[in-house]
């Protein structure tokens, strides 16, 4: 019947309901942030089964649900999780500060003439002073000082008290990496806030900010970061009651030649070494140590620590010296990724398969199964099985540890030996949300996932009791470019660790 209107009539018109589904999101993509026995901090990486997830972060550890709940993901139907491991940052707005350590270890060859080494007796980092030093006498010359330091940075209000404020005035700061907090100011607070002192707008201050300080230095108001170093800084980002106290709003960034004097890692010593005392390498040894070694090599080469130095790097007095000859660190290993898990693998040397002096068979080891093995290898970075790489290659290289080659002159090839990897650390100490959390300047935690744009849930599983114990181990890969499978590598000679 047609719905034009002729002459004066009801008209019925039928027509299909039509309904409005809901529609649904998909929950085929997820996210997850936590912690895992190993993998890359801080990034985001995609596991489209539990098995890759298994692949590239281990499985069920006695610190995290997360491998739990990347199961029950996958299981449940999801088909894409972008996973990304955290571990406690001192400064979660700089990736860097990640607190977990490699595993290492060093493979070792005759040398010519070597060169003096002093070791330092604690890990890094290292809590300073603000100018502290570490004074060196070289090859028999004259002291040298480093010295560190750093100041926090501060902002001083551009009047001095009385400050005529009122009641519910506000002050916004930022302080470090942190997030804007704000202080209301009472008059509940003040004896008479229209006429505040310094002393009470600093404690007003003092009880809001969970980071940084204020003090009342000449009866004015000072507000300071609790960092010495670079990595501190103040930002007065608004308020009403800055029209009153007229601190300058522009960033404030702190001093100095390290970014936090409290944790000062090896890097930032080599640098400030190296630039101070040209005849000296800086490094960081196993269990992340403090390495001093001369450039110049042999019998003449010395380093002495002297008394001044100062004692948290825990760096004796003797006379250390070089050699005519001796065995040298041939080849560094360490654990692929930061962690404690690296603790658990040795590497073993034996005499190339294919009979050549000058080439040699390396083997993974974990908790005594043979996991991987390079046969053939050389310390000639010109060889076509150079061993950084075979072992450093990103498809087929280990998935356990990564090497570097020390450069020694002439390239000699390390003699059979077994090395353990030491000093690994998972970073877990003081974790807490802010490292889940993460920055978005820093792109840590949970803003590792930023790039992601199709996440329909998001996963962060608490951590885990030391109930359970259980160890989920990986499939052995089959044989890359330059690995062996496990069932090809032949049954294994000398002492073996036990765990």
């Amino acid at each position: 019947m047609s719905g034009q209107l002729l002459s004066s009539k009801v008209v019925i018109v039928e027509e299909e309901p039509k309904v409005r589904g809901i529609p649904s999101a998909p929950t085929s993509v997820a996210g997850a942030v936590g912690l895992t026995e190993r993998g890359p901090i801080g990034k985001a990486v995609l596991c489209s089964s539990f098995e890759k997830y298994q692949d590239r972060f281990d499985g069920f550890t006695t610190d995290s649900d997360l491998a739990l709940g990347a199961m029950g993901f996958f299981e449940n139907g999801g088909s894409q999780l972008w996973v990304v491991r955290t571990v406690h940052y001192t400064d979660p707005a700089d990736p860097a500060t990640a607190t977990a350590v490699r595993a290492a270890g060093f493979l070792t060859a005759s040398a010519g003439p070597t060169s003096a080494l002093l070791t330092s007796a604690t890990a890094a980092p290292f809590a300073l002073a603000d100018g502290a030093l570490i004074r060196l006498a070289v090859n028999g010359g004259a002291d040298v000082d480093t010295v560190f330091n750093g100041a926090p940075a501060r902002v001083d209000a551009g009047t001095a008290q009385p400050y005529a404020l009122a009641d519910r005035m506000t002050l916004t700061v930022r302080v470090d990496a942190g997030a804007e907090e704000t202080v209301v100011f009472s008059s509940a607070d003040f004896a008479d806030i229209t006429s505040a002192s310094a002393v009470e707008v600093a404690a007003a201050i003092n009880a809001a900010l969970t980071t940084g300080q204020a003090a009342p230095p000449g009866g004015s108001v000072r507000i300071s970061s609790q960092i010495e170093g670079t990595a501190s800084r103040i930002e007065i980002t608004g308020g009403t009651a800055n029209a009153v106290l007229q601190f300058p709003t522009a960033p404030v960034v702190g001093t100095g030649n390290v970014a936090n004097l409290a944790a000062v890692s090896v890097a930032e010593v080599q640098a400030v070494v190296e630039s101070a005392i040209p005849a000296v390498l800086a490094s960081a040894g196993v269990g992340s140590v403090l390495e001093l070694r001369t450039i110049a090599t042999g019998a003449t080469a010395s380093i002495q620590s002297r008394a001044a130095t100062a004692t948290t790097f825990g760096l004796d007095t003797a006379l250390h010296v070089g050699a005519a000859s001796g065995s040298a660190n041939a080849l560094r290993l360490e654990g692929k990724d930061p962690g404690a898990y690296a603790n658990r693998i040795e590497a073993e040397i034996r005499s190339a398969t294919n009979g050549s002096p000058a080439a040699f068979d390396l083997f993974v080891v974990e908790d005594g199964v043979y996991r991987e093995s390079f046969p053939n290898v050389s310390m000639n970075p010109d060889a076509a099985r150079y061993v950084e790489t075979l072992v450093n290659d990103a498809r087929s290289g280990s998935r356990y540890v990564r090497v570097t080659d020390q450069l020694l002159a002439g390239a000699p090839t390390p003699p059979p030996q077994t090395v353990a990897l030491a000093g690994g650390s998972d970073g877990l100490v003081d974790l807490d949300d802010a490292d889940l959390v993460g920055s978005d300047a820093g792109k840590t935690g949970l803003h590792a996932l930023d790039q992601v744009q199709e996440l329909s849930v998001l996963l962060v599983p608490g951590r885990a009791t030391p109930r359970c114990t259980r160890r989920w181990w990986p499939t052995p890969r089959s044989s890359g470019a330059g690995r062996s499978s496990p069932s090809s590598i032949p049954p294994r000679t000398g002492p073996r660790r036990t765990s």
